[in-house]
């Protein structure tokens, strides 16, 4: 198409487009079911971590994150700091209000309630209080250092976000792949994936859901899924350049 030829390939069938197509949606509902359960503890043990720390109420403090600068030489607590008000602001959750009410400061453990996947990573990201993070980490199976556990979680906002918004998956390169630790090239050692592929990040959340609940069931699922049909198991295991 890019050189004006629409043709298709001689002997190519509606099947070929119409069956990744609609296992797509199939494994997009599969991927929500597993980042929602991480995201969901990340987000409550993070929480809970930072109040047993003392820090309930020191979450919006600047000095509870990192001066890191974007490549404008912004500060990226700075814009944290303020989507963390916004969300806080747009919430009408029954505990928000009756904050508000009060006057007085919200909790860690109310706040995180209101924030989207994306504003947790970026708080899990900048946040210094590496005690806290190390324990949170940990607990999920990730016994690795700060900055690449931050980047497996941010490998998985990206990917609930391309589900979200209903995106492919077949063949498609991960702008934002997970780092692959150790652990999870043990536990899962015969599980195929390419470079860049969707099933690199998959291989990342099966481990992270097996950590949070105990069993591969969540894992099995996928594998299922996938032995289903081997040419669409091929395009989630390859990502292709387009260009």
């Amino acid at each position: 198409p890019a050189a004006g030829d629409n043709r298709y390939r001689p002997g190519t069938r509606d099947v070929d487009f119409l069956i990744p197509y609609m296992m797509d949606e199939e494994l997009r509902n599969i991927i929500l079911k597993g980042t929602a359960k991480v995201e969901l503890t990340l987000r409550s043990r993070f929480a809970y971590l930072l109040a047993s720390d003392g820090n309930a109420y020191t979450y919006m403090d600047p000095e509870s994150y990192q001066s890191v600068r974007s490549k404008r030489g912004e500060l990226l607590r700075d814009n944290l700091l303020r989507n963390m008000s916004k969300w806080m602001g747009m919430s009408n959750e029954v505990c928000m209000r009756h904050y508000r009410r009060k006057g007085g400061p919200v909790p860690v453990w109310a706040a995180v309630e209101t924030f989207p996947f994306d504003t947790l990573s970026r708080m899990l990201s900048l946040h210094t209080d590496a005690k806290a993070l190390r324990e949170l980490y940990r607990s999920v199976g990730l016994r690795t250092n700060l900055r690449t556990s931050s980047e497996v979680v941010h490998a998985m906002v990206y990917l609930r976000n391309l589900c979200s918004h209903h995106a492919r998956l077949w063949h498609r390169e991960m702008v934002i792949p997970s780092p692959m630790t150790r652990d999870m090239k043990t536990a899962f050692a015969d599980f195929e994936y390419g470079e860049k592929s969707v099933a690199s990040s998959l291989f990342a959340l099966m481990y992270l859901v097996w950590n949070i609940e105990g069993d591969d069931g969540y894992a099995m699922v996928i594998r299922h899924f996938l032995d289903s049909n081997e040419t669409y198991a091929s395009g989630i295991r390859t990502a292709l350049h387009w260009e």
